[in-house]
């Protein structure tokens, strides 16, 4: 039997519809939208050459790239390449900033034993991270604060206490602008003024990281005093991962 002009039409018509649904589905057929490449090569023109050969222009957020790069790229409709940025490969990305804040005051007394302090305390994995703080606080004249950081074993880098120097007695005082060539080793006291008379500090560094753990800001009294040394509510610690 022949089909009429109008059926074979029609079947001819709902073969290219299902060819096209078809094809919509396949990604071997269609591509992908985007995915994801390895850098190989970082050019000096804001391009980079992934593992495959391909060559994609880097947004300008994708900063600091490096061979060995897990990024995501991405095809324009004329064959361009784009590669948006980095992809994340451990809990801790290059770039990625990681803040925590003291929810409430911790006080210690009668100790100059180191400890975290139970609120600034971040996991981190192998690297080299920007490390910054700020800290609220408040100590008897002869006890101060003595501060110090815990980190995963074999980590170095260098920090800076950047607060009052720990024979003031009075606000206007001096600021001790020595610097600790290690981290996680050296400690640095800054000074109190009194109980109840809020000083503050702001601890800053660079850690480089060998093994995966935590970095903690550690405190304790510099003297042993019954009168409590308190690191206040509202205190942070920042820490960019760089490398």
């Amino acid at each position: 039997m022949i089909a009429s002009s109008g059926s074979a039409q029609d079947v001819a018509a709902a073969i290219r519809r299902r060819s096209v649904q078809a094809a919509a589905a396949e990604p071997s057929v269609r591509g992908a939208d985007w995915r994801m490449a390895t850098v190989a090569t970082v050019n000096a023109d804001g391009t980079v050459v992934t593992s495959d050969g391909i060559t994609a222009r880097r947004m300008e957020t994708y900063s600091s790239p490096a061979v060995s790069d897990l990024i995501y790229i991405s095809q324009s409709g004329n064959g361009n390449w784009l590669a948006w940025g980095r992809g994340s490969t451990s809990s801790f990305a290059v770039g990625e900033t990681v803040t925590v804040r003291k929810s409430v005051s911790t006080s210690r007394a009668s100790t100059v034993t180191l400890a975290a302090d139970p609120h600034l305390v971040i996991d981190v994995v192998p690297g080299t991270y920007i490390v910054d703080s700020f800290l609220y606080y408040d100590a008897d004249t002869g006890a101060d604060l003595r501060l110090g950081w815990f980190a995963p074993a074999s980590t170095t880098g260098a920090w800076f206490p950047n607060g009052s120097d720990s024979a003031n007695t009075l606000f206007a005082s001096t600021t001790n602008w020595g610097a600790l060539g290690d981290f996680s080793v050296s400690t640095r006291p800054v000074a109190g003024v009194g109980a109840g008379n809020l000083m503050a500090c702001r601890p800053v560094g660079t850690a480089v990281v060998t093994g995966a753990g935590q970095i903690s800001l550690a405190w304790a009294q510099q003297v042993s005093s019954v009168t409590p040394t308190i690191v206040r509510g509202h205190s942070w610690l920042t820490l960019r991962r760089i490398a």
